[in-house]
């Protein structure tokens, strides 16, 4: 079964590689490059990362780890960055903001293990924040974004502007990983952790990839709504690639739709 999972991830890397980066990425460079520069040079988010890398290690084999989680920081605060800049307002201590979106990614499945995860993890997420020089109203910023992340789901809305973009920008840079990410890491820890057989996934492939479609049309901020479609669809390239795969190597063919 490891061999499986491990032939596939390589493949799916190989894949993965034969397509140009979504538009968000190229044409936001500079936001997602700061961002990343704040996740590893600021001593908050150090420290965070280091109190809660056992917590997420848990989530590990869902693929909602480490890796997945400060992706979806990054993400959140360079959506942040994007969208007060093309708001045009003047906001005062915007790194605080960005900072705020950083933590709420590393934070938003540090409880993914658990049912109504979400909310489970609003609720730890506000224990772990006591020990940290945040705000209540900063902490309660973070957890109503952490509450929101979920698809399908509909949002409590916050009647803080800064608040509710914190929020949609968690949603959204949390989606931005049902691209690529679902199909070059998440999906091959799921089955590990699910021991599925090639013919399962066979069968569960059209299924899932129906159901990564529907978020295109979930999300949340204007730079989401414009650029996150892309970033979904290049996924499902990467998906289809992988399938005709399985199809070709381990089962029979069934069209995709």
């Amino acid at each position: 079964m490891k061999c499986f999972i491990d032939e596939l991830a390589r493949k799916s890397l190989e894949f993965a590689s034969r397509y140009e980066k979504p538009d968000f990425y190229i044409r936001f460079h500079a936001e997602v490059a700061k961002a990343r520069h704040l996740y590893f040079t600021n001593p908050i988010v150090t420290l965070l990362r280091e109190s809660i890398a056992e917590k997420l290690s848990q989530c590990d084999c869902l693929g909602h780890g480490l890796y997945h989680s400060s992706r979806v920081a990054w993400d959140c605060a360079a959506l942040l960055d994007i969208e007060l800049k093309q708001s045009g307002s003047i906001v005062d201590h915007k790194e605080r903001i960005l900072l705020l979106g950083l933590v709420a990614g590393l934070l938003h499945d540090v409880a993914r293990c658990e049912p109504n995860h979400a909310e489970a993890g609003a609720r730890e997420a506000a224990k772990i924040l006591r020990d940290f020089p945040f705000t209540e109203e900063e902490i309660s910023f973070i957890c109503r974004a952490i509450r929101n992340h979920e698809a399908f789901v509909r949002p409590v809305p916050s009647l803080n502007p800064i608040g509710q973009l914190l929020s949609d920008c968690l949603y959204d840079a949390d989606k931005f990983r049902w691209g690529a990410d679902n199909f070059t890491h998440t999906l091959w820890r799921m089955i590990d952790h699910q021991s599925l057989s090639p013919q399962a996934l066979i069968e569960r492939f059209p299924w899932g990839i129906d159901g990564i479609r529907k978020i295109a049309q979930t999300f949340r901020t204007p730079t989401g709504r414009q650029f996150g479609p892309d970033i979904i669809e290049n996924g499902i390239a990467i998906g289809r690639d992988i399938y005709q795969y399985l199809l070709k190597h381990y089962g029979h063919s069934t069209a995709l739709p």
